[in-house]
């Protein structure tokens, strides 16, 4: 991660929407997924116009995704 994403302020998820979608996630819902691919569809973040800071994440899997959100997001 570089210092300009790094420096920049983390975006907000509600606590209830990030544990559902961990939820999902162990359910095995997002079958054929990595971790990151899987929370970036899920919260469609693709229609964020700044995709600077989520450059990575898609390709991210288990505990690497797990820092790169909270990294990135700040789960309230």
């Amino acid at each position: 991660m570089d210092v300009y994403v790094e420096s920049m302020p983390r975006l907000e998820i509600e606590r209830v929407a990030y544990q559902e979608f961990l939820t999902l996630w162990e359910r095995g819902t997002f079958e054929n997924q990595r971790l990151g691919q899987a929370f970036y569809n899920h919260f469609r973040l693709h229609r964020l116009s700044d995709q600077t800071r989520l450059f990575g994440l898609y390709e991210t899997d288990g505990d690497k995704a797990i820092t790169a959100i909270s990294r990135l997001f700040q789960i309230r």
